[in-house]
This record gives C-alpha cells, sequence and structure tokens, in this order.
C-alpha cells in the first residue's frame, strides 16, 4: 500500500509569526466587504506580493450558481492582472459565519487548482494560510493541498 503524506506547520494564534499575522488581518478585513447573503460565510483572502504589497480579495455571491467568486480566486486574478511580474509569495484566507469566525477556513477545490495554476505560471511555490479547528495551517505550496491536480500538457 501507498501512502500520501501532508506536510504542513500549525500555530496557535499567539504562536503566528508577524509575516502571516499580517496577512491573515488583510484577508479578515477583506472578508468584511464580501457580499454573501445567501450563505452567510463570509470570506477574505489577502495574497503576499514579492515586493511586500498585499492585494486582498472577497468572496461574492449571486442568485445564479456558480456565477459567484471566492475570495481566494478575486485576490489571485487581481494579483495577477494587477500586478504583472510579481510573484505571490502566500495566500491567507479567513472566513465568517456571520459575526462568528469560522472554524475551518480551507480553500474549495476549484481555488486549489487555480493556486496550482499560478505556482505553475510563475515558477515559484505560494505558502497557503487558513484557520483548521482553532489553528493556523500553513502550507508551503498548493501542491500539498491538491496532490493529484489535474495537469494539461499543451503541445509545443
Amino acid at each position: 500500500m501507498d501512502e500520501y503524506k501532508i506536510t504542513y506547520r500549525s500555530y496557535e494564534e499567539e504562536e503566528l509569526p508577524e509575516k502571516y499575522r499580517r496577512l491573515v488581518e488583510a484577508a479578515r478585513k477583506a472578508s468584511e466587504r464580501s457580499y454573501a447573503p445567501y450563505s452567510r460565510f463570509r470570506v477574505g483572502a489577502a495574497c503576499l506580493l514579492r515586493d511586500g504589497g498585499i492585494v486582498q480579495g472577497c468572496n461574492q455571491e449571486s442568485p445564479v450558481f456558480p456565477a459567484g467568486i471566492c475570495a481566494e480566486r478575486n485576490a489571485l486574478f487581481t494579483a495577477c492582472s494587477g500586478y504583472v511580474g510579481q510573484v505571490i509569495l502566500a495566500v491567507a484566507v479567513w472566513a465568517a459565519e456571520g459575526d462568528t469566525p469560522a472554524a475551518n477556513a480551507s480553500p474549495c477545490g476549484i481555488c486549489r487548482q487555480t493556486f496550482l495554476d499560478t505556482e505553475e505560471r510563475q515558477q515559484a511555490p505560494i505558502e497557503v494560510i487558513f484557520r483548521w479547528n482553532g489553528k493556523y495551517m500553513v502550507f508551503a505550496s498548493a501542491k500539498e493541498l491538491l496532490p493529484f491536480s489535474f495537469r494539461f500538457n499543451f503541445p509545443k
């Protein structure tokens, strides 16, 4: 039997390194601007760029599913289109259910695939940070979150 192991670092809130704390706070602030009248699950994401800049995104729901967009892809697409050539070093995700921080804020499968596509395009890993059962999980690369991802080999 083969095994696949996921590698990550786990932090209590007070242990979270400052660079991640700053990014998580930016994601939390972005979640306040989300439009989530249907799920009431407000999500914010923040991308840390190589130059130290932070790009935010939040989820935007629509009654015409799946016309909305997740916070993670909103932030990634904004960073890729508005900051061309900037490498994205990390993405933090924050979610709240009503006024309470969500216990778990793991990115969905489409967002995980988008992280991987972005890593491949920029040829550099993206750290992913989110809360899980009250702790902050930090993954060195999106590959850890989607080990058997879709890959299409375009003809050269």
